[in-house]
C-alpha cells in the first residue's frame, strides 16, 4: 500500500522540479526560444517597417509586392494582395513611353531619361526614399529589362509625383507572372 502511495508522490515531485528546471534555463536557451517565437511572428506591415527605417520628409516610400500564378476570383479563397519581396528600384525622371523600348507591354529598356536614384527593398519589399518635389518613374530590374505596367493618360511610365514636404505612399505590385 506504501509503495502505491509513493508513486503519485514521486511522479509530483518530478514534476514540480521539472517545471523549475525550464524556468531556469540557461540564457543561451532563453535566446534561443526568443529568435524562435520571433520567427513565429507575422511579418511587419508597410507601415510598421516605414516606421522601423530611418524616418524620410519627402520623397517615397512603399512596398513592393509579388504575384504570381493564377489570380482568378474564386469563392473558395479571397484575392491575393501579393506578398513583399526584395528588389532594387529604379527611379527615373518622368519617362514616356515614347523615352523607352517596350516589349510585352511592360519591360522596358534603352530608357532616355536620367536615372535619379536607386533603393533597395528590405526582405519584405518594404522601402524609403528621400527625393526633392517632381515627377518620376519608377521601375524594377527584371531578367527581361526594368517592369513597370502603369501608365497615365498621357503614357508615362507609372508616374509618382513628389510634392514639397510630403512622402508619397506607393504599392509596385510585380505581376508578369499571374494571370487574372
Amino acid at each position: 500500500m506504501e509503495k502505491l502511495l509513493l508513486l503519485p508522490l514521486a511522479l509530483l515531485f518530478l514534476q514540480c522540479n521539472g517545471s523549475k528546471s525550464s524556468q531556469s534555463a540557461n540564457p543561451q536557451e532563453q535566446t534561443e526560444q526568443a529568435n524562435a517565437q520571433q520567427k513565429q511572428a507575422p511579418l511587419a506591415t508597410a507601415e510598421q517597417a516605414q516606421d522601423q527605417q530611418a524616418p524620410i520628409e519627402q520623397g517615397i516610400a512603399g512596398q513592393v509586392l509579388w504575384q504570381a500564378g493564377n489570380q482568378m476570383p474564386s469563392p473558395d479563397a479571397p484575392p491575393s494582395k501579393g506578398r513583399g519581396i526584395q528588389r532594387t528600384l529604379y527611379i527615373y525622371e518622368l519617362t514616356n513611353s515614347n523615352q523607352a523600348k517596350t516589349t510585352e507591354g511592360v519591360f522596358h529598356t534603352n530608357i532616355q531619361t536620367k536615372l535619379v536614384t536607386q533603393v533597395a527593398t528590405d526582405a519584405n519589399g518594404n522601402f524609403a526614399v528621400s527625393l526633392k518635389p517632381g515627377k518620376y518613374s519608377l521601375f524594377s530590374k527584371e531578367e527581361k529589362g526594368m517592369f513597370a505596367n502603369l501608365f497615365d493618360g498621357e503614357m508615362n511610365i507609372n508616374p509618382v509625383e513628389v510634392k514639397k514636404g510630403q512622402v508619397t505612399s506607393v504599392e509596385f505590385l510585380i505581376n508578369y507572372q499571374a494571370s487574372y
